[in-house]
């Protein structure tokens, strides 16, 4: 006879083996997505700074400069190159998904082979969120430059 406090598991249904098999589809691709937004984050980060290269390139910040004072400046040039020291620190995070790291794994191991999958998906993902905080924090300096900076 059944004892009455044990919990009988229920047959799994159509939904129940669809999300299952989502969620081992996504386990599966996640390193492959990580990777890939890393490749759109560098791509989307180069074209940034080779605008922001052409921009001051063309405007004529060498003779605005002269008007001001030396300590200002340096203070201009520091703000200046502030969006692309920012842009510069996504590129290394970013860079950092596909560097290769060793893991040490027993792949007879259910556990330990989930547990060195899991820790790759943190560092990319860690790597990949450093990256995306560096490239938005850019933006952040050159709002302020065009605001400041509109008529040198």
């Amino acid at each position: 006879m059944q004892d009455p406090l044990e919990i009988q598991p229920e047959p799994l249904t159509a939904l129940d083996r669809f999300w299952l098999e989502t969620a081992r589809t996504a386990a599966k691709e996640s390193v492959s997505a990580l990777e890939e937004a890393a490749k759109q984050l560098i791509a989307i980060t180069s074209l940034v700074q080779g605008i922001y290269f052409a921009a001051i390139s063309f405007g004529d910040i060498k003779k605005a400069l002269q008007q001001f004072a030396l300590a200002w400046q340096w203070a201009i040039v520091g703000a200046l190159v502030l969006p692309l020291v920012c842009w510069l620190v996504a590129l290394f995070f970013a860079t950092r998904v596909f560097v290769p790291r060793a893991y040490a794994t027993n792949l007879d191991s259910p556990d330990l082979a989930r547990e060195t999958y899991e820790q790759v998906i943190a560092f990319k993902h860690t790597q990949l969120r450093r990256a995306h905080v560096a490239l938005v924090l850019g933006f952040v300096p050159l709002i302020v430059n065009i605001l400041l900076f509109w008529r040198l």
